[in-house]
């Protein structure tokens, strides 16, 4: 009996395993006789826009002031007046630092006094020529003695000026640590003087631009203290040669800072504005790449195709695309994820892109 069970239940097996093959078969069978059409898939697409493309090169610099000057005495002397403090702005000719000029005062008294003297023998004499009482060599005595006094008058009066420092310009003043009643020599910086009015940027640029580069050309800069702004100045100067050590060369711009904003010493982020052209873009995220290819996907005649594309300058949220497509490309920036070459696409037409705007 045992033989008997074991021989139904291998048979039941059999049974059902032919069966279910069939069953399979059968559906099988069904299936390929369906249509086997794809569904679409809902996309949005955008046409390129043309923009202007600016061809530039960035670099890093140093802003200085457009004049800076270190302010030292012409003579030693203690100073008897300090009327200006640090950072304090000043107009050209204002009085920066007043020296002792009791003795200088003296002497310049003195030289007027001699000189008087001098012109008014000197006068007598010309005065006797005309009545030809008085000898030649005479007047000439008298003529050196009066230019030998006017000599030494005007080096009085030059040195009376030396005892007085002014602003050679104006500008902003650095620091100052000079009180009244310290001596200086003639050697010894009093402070900094700085015209603020415009400052410049010095930057190094490889040698491959140096042909590019003219007088003129803007160029922008941001800088750490601000870093939310730009600033514009123009190219006010291009090195005549190449630095053997580095292979680069020189580039000096004005930037205008009438404001008083930018300081000598502040890092500088430069952009340098080379050209600019008109060029084809499109959104950054409608771009896929894939090793060293890149591509997007287009549409025509509601069939998705993979078009392969070089790309260019980015623009912010846009990328140039220099070639592969054209003002009629219909380039899809929605839904491409989904999307393989040949497939069908449903274009949604209420799609907007703001990149685009």
């Amino acid at each position: 009996m045992k033989i008997v069970v074991r021989v139904c239940v291998v048979a039941a097996f059999i049974a059902g395993g032919v069966l279910a093959t069939e069953a399979l078969v059968s559906g099988d069978d069904g299936s390929s006789g369906q249509d086997d059409t794809r569904q679409p898939i809902r996309v949005g697409v955008a046409t390129p826009d043309m923009r202007t493309i600016e061809d530039d090169v960035s670099a890093v610099g140093t802003l200085r002031p457009a004049r800076v000057v270190q302010i030292v005495p012409n003579v030693d002397g203690r100073v008897t007046e300090v009327p200006v403090s640090s950072g304090q702005r000043v107009s050209e000719g204002d009085l920066l630092i007043q020296l002792d000029d009791r003795a200088a005062r003296a002497d310049v008294a003195e030289a007027e006094a001699t000189l008087s003297a001098a012109e008014q023998e000197y006068r007598r004499f010309q005065r006797l020529e005309d009545t030809n009482a008085a000898a030649e060599a005479r007047l000439e005595e008298a003529r050196a003695a009066f230019l030998r006094a006017e000599a030494a008058m005007m080096s009085a009066r030059s040195t009376l000026e030396d005892r007085t420092v002014t602003a050679p310009f104006g500008g902003t003043l650095g620091v100052i640590d000079t009180e009244t009643g310290a001596f200086l020599t003639g050697s010894e910086s009093v402070t900094r003087l700085s015209d603020l009015s415009v400052v410049e940027v010095s930057v190094a640029l490889p040698e491959r631009y140096f042909d590019r580069v003219t007088p003129g050309q803007t160029l922008e800069i941001t800088t750490p203290a601000y870093p939310d702004e730009t600033f514009e100045g123009h190219v006010t100067l291009r090195a005549p040669q190449i630095d053997l050590g580095t292979r680069s060369f020189e580039v000096r711009a004005e930037v205008d800072n009438s404001d008083g904003r930018l300081v000598g010493g502040m890092f500088a982020n430069s952009r340098l504005v080379l050209g600019s052209s008109e060029g084809l873009a499109i959104p950054d995220d409608a771009i896929i790449s894939e090793g060293l290819t890149t591509y997007v996907y287009t549409v025509t005649d509601g069939t998705a195709s993979r078009t392969a594309i070089e790309v260019g300058a980015s623009l912010g949220a846009l990328t140039e695309i220099r070639a592969g497509l054209d003002t009629e490309s219909r380039v899809v920036v929605a839904g491409w994820d989904q999307l393989s070459d040949g497939a069908p696409v449903d274009i949604d037409e209420d799609f907007a892109r703001d990149g685009l705007e």
